[in-house]
């Protein structure tokens, strides 16, 4: 997927669902093809990349290794990614796992920055969540493309 295309993708595949749980598997989806642009930053090609097999934890993991200790803006929701894998990870392996939805409220909640006032229609968490990975993936998708126009730069 190009980097445009990750965006793109977020209000077709997020906001056209009506359960939750198809925002958070999508979600998850999408925000794993940002961080797939930001390590083809590093990594030659996109088959280098598929080649190495990672998981979603491990991208991250990667990505943060190859960032070192320079500062990045991005770092500081590398917290929030982790625990939305977690979440993810939880709602898709664990066949009698569904007190979720106070961990996915919450995680929503934080990445956003504000508490609706009330999460309990489900529009307005379902909306909530959407915003959350859409602010996450806006993020990676514009720090990648600041990357990538700096990089193209020939001095």
């Amino acid at each position: 997927m190009e980097l445009h295309e990750v965006y793109d993708s977020l209000e077709k595949e997020l906001y056209d669902q009506l359960e939750v749980e198809l925002v958070l598997l999508k979600g998850h989806l999408i925000l794993e093809q940002a961080i797939n642009q930001l390590l083809l930053l590093y990594i030659e090609s996109k088959k280098s990349l598929d080649a190495l097999n990672l998981m979603f934890a491990k991208k991250v993991d990667l990505l943060v290794a190859f960032e070192g200790s320079k500062p990045s803006a991005w770092q500081e929701y590398v917290p929030y990614i982790k625990r939305i894998n977690s979440i993810r990870n939880k709602l898709a392996h664990q066949l009698n796992f569904d007190d979720y939805h106070d961990d996915l409220k919450a995680w929503a909640c934080d990445v956003v920055g504000y508490t609706p006032k009330t999460l309990n229609r489900q529009t307005t968490y379902r909306n909530t969540v959407a915003k959350a990975f859409c602010f996450l993936v806006g993020f990676l998708v514009g720090v990648c493309a600041i990357r990538q126009e700096v990089a193209s730069i020939k001095i």
